[in-house]
């Protein structure tokens, strides 16, 4: 699951209580006035184009999904505001364990790696869990994803995983 992580920013807030007498039919009322201001920056969006195909290269022990060159990466596109700067954290390792035996163990490498446009073999490795970069003049970027997979100790059933990729301007 791609949990997206959008900002909202409240730059200011006022309220401002007055008491004020008023002579409504005889009576006398206290009066509340409330001025509140916010400014909601532009959001990151990302949209999946693709899903990562696992199922589709199985064909040994390991399970390789390169996310430049393998037609089975993922494809996201990031869009925003153009030419800003974001950043990009993301897991970039770990350790699956079957779910009801608790014997079983997968063990998964993610790579990503991101382009202006939608052109895979063109696309620049990121090599560490967190890139600062920039979004193309039309505020896109496009985040390919890959994965290996180590099966060489699961044991048949069940596994779960949630890979997760933060987004945030900076």
């Amino acid at each position: 699951m791609i949990h997206r992580t959008l900002f909202l920013l409240i730059l200011s807030s006022c309220l401002l209580m007055e008491s004020m007498a008023q002579t409504i039919d005889g009576t006398r009322r206290p009066t509340l006035i409330v001025n509140a201001t916010a400014t909601v920056m532009d959001n990151l969006e990302m949209l999946t184009i693709r899903n990562i195909d696992l199922i589709s290269v199985v064909r040994s022990k390991n399970i390789m999904v390169h996310s430049m060159k393998s037609p089975f990466a993922g494809l996201f596109k990031i869009t925003g505001n153009p030419n800003a700067r974001i950043r990009i954290t993301f897991l970039q390792g770990e350790t699956l364990i079957e779910t009801k035996e608790g014997i079983g163990i997968i063990k998964a490498e993610y790579n990503l790696s991101t382009a202006f446009k939608d052109l895979q073999n063109q696309s620049t490795l990121l090599d560490i869990g967190e890139a600062n970069l920039t979004l193309s003049d039309k505020g896109l970027l496009f985040v390919f994803v890959g994965a290996n997979l180590d099966l060489s100790a699961a044991l048949p059933g069940k596994y779960q995983s949630e890979f997760t990729i933060e987004l945030e301007y900076i």
